[in-house]
């Protein structure tokens, strides 16, 4: 029980800090690419705007332990369920980080969960499973998209006669201010995913009563350490998703990008703290440049590179859920 309660921890602390590596460049990538800031600046900046928002609030982790699965008895099978659902979670965002992809955190967290659940017997209420935690995954990206757009069309019809030098000037220092918005908005919404696993566990683990989660709540060390991770994974982040969204995918200006930050940020902290409901920020971006494009003038939306991004948004709960039931197939045989 021990070594698989240690595994569980190693496996989170892993994840969050794979999220924070994965997602980084998404939240600073249109700053860094139209000079609004330096790489490196954009990265330090984003990791302690991440390690601040990870302190911040836990509506969203209540949401996350009380909706996902419904928890066996057996304290056992819990961390088993943990420890498969986030290692099959954690092979997927390795994955499509090699392939230069944008992918949910969320969605490979909530999926790995999802497959190791079931293949251990866990059963889920689908009505809370889906109007909770499924549909606001993947709608909000829709509605992101759809403000984009509305928001790119307002800036052209009001901003449509500024002379083009200061307006890109002007639009790279919001995109800069942004940039730590959305950081620390990813850090509120993120951290407290992988948090409310690793309680879940620690109760697994130092409790012999059933594990309620009618009165959770997240102990400040493990909200620490998973902030820590989160922020040390932004930290070294590299560069290939940005490269992917807001290069190769689109053609992006300050303006465009701009609208976008403002649309992404605006988005995650209504979600956030109003809503309280999980979300991927990095579909939310992905909608949001691509709202932009429909939006403004000289729309430039590459489909070959549009394509994998869709498929990566469509295919990862599944994917991530489909890998940790293999991962879980042969833990059966340690159930006590």
């Amino acid at each position: 029980m021990e070594l698989l309660f240690a595994a569980v921890i190693v496996l989170v602390v892993a994840f969050a800090f794979m999220n924070g590596f994965h997602d980084a460049a998404i939240t600073v990538g249109n700053a860094v690419v139209h000079r609004a800031l330096t790489p490196r600046l954009a990265l330090a900046l984003a990791a302690v705007f991440n390690f601040i928002g990870a302190l911040l609030g836990q509506g969203i982790a209540q949401v996350v332990a009380e909706n996902i699965i419904e928890l066996p008895s057996d304290h056992r099978d819990i961390l088993l369920i943990v420890f498969a659902g986030v290692l099959g979670g954690l092979l997927w965002n390795i994955a499509t980080y090699l392939a230069a992809l944008p992918v949910s955190s969320t969605h490979c967290l909530f999926g790995g969960l999802i497959g190791a659940g079931l293949v251990f017997g866990a059963s889920s209420s689908g009505h809370e499973l889906f109007t909770s935690v499924l549909a606001p995954l993947v709608l909000t990206p829709l509605v992101a998209f759809v403000l984009a757009m509305l928001a790119m069309r307002a800036m052209a019809a009001f901003g449509g006669s500024l002379a083009t030098k200061p307006l890109f000037r002007r639009s790279r220092i919001i995109s800069s201010v942004l940039a730590g918005g959305l950081s620390l908005a990813h850090g509120i919404q993120d951290a407290q995913k992988s948090a409310a696993i690793m309680m879940v566990a620690v109760l697994a683990y130092t409790t012999s009563a059933p594990v309620g989660l009618e009165a959770f709540s997240i102990d400040w060390p493990v909200r620490i350490t998973i902030a820590v991770a989160l922020a040390l994974g932004t930290l070294v982040s590299g560069w290939r998703i940005a490269r992917t969204l807001s290069v190769r995918m689109v053609d992006l200006d300050p303006v465009k990008a701009a609208v976008s930050d403002f649309t992404s940020t605006t988005f995650m902290y209504i979600t956030a703290l109003m809503l309280r409901v999980p979300v991927s920020m990095s579909f939310i971006v992905v909608a949001a440049n691509l709202g932009t494009q429909l939006g403004g003038r000289r729309a430039s939306v590459r489909m070959r590179y549009l394509m994998p991004v869709v498929g990566s948004w469509l295919l990862s709960l599944p994917a991530a859920g489909l890998l940790a039931a293999l991962l879980a197939l042969p833990l059966l045989a340690l159930r006590a």
